[in-house]
């Protein structure tokens, strides 16, 4: 991401939330693309750009910091908000 299109054109690195290796175990199974894409995703918090919670179901809650909020489960992303 882009540091002008965050809010006030800046990152905010005392917020930043490091991703762990063991948030999304469930999801990475055989399928490359899904790898891709959580590989993608825990840089994105790694960088500050996003944080996400395991929930108690396995459900990994992503919320970037330009607002939007996925719920990432086995087989589905769905956009909550």
């Amino acid at each position: 991401m882009d540091p002008r299109t965050t809010p006030n054109g800046r990152l905010d690195k005392r917020v930043r939330v490091e991703a762990t290796s063991d948030a999304s175990p469930a999801l990475m199974q055989s399928d490359t693309a899904k790898v891709t894409v959580m590989r993608h995703l825990r840089k994105l918090v790694a960088d500050g750009f996003a944080e996400w919670q395991t929930l108690d179901d396995g459900t990994i809650h992503l919320r970037l910091i330009t607002g939007e909020t996925y719920l990432l489960e086995q087989a589905t992303i769905t956009r909550i908000a």
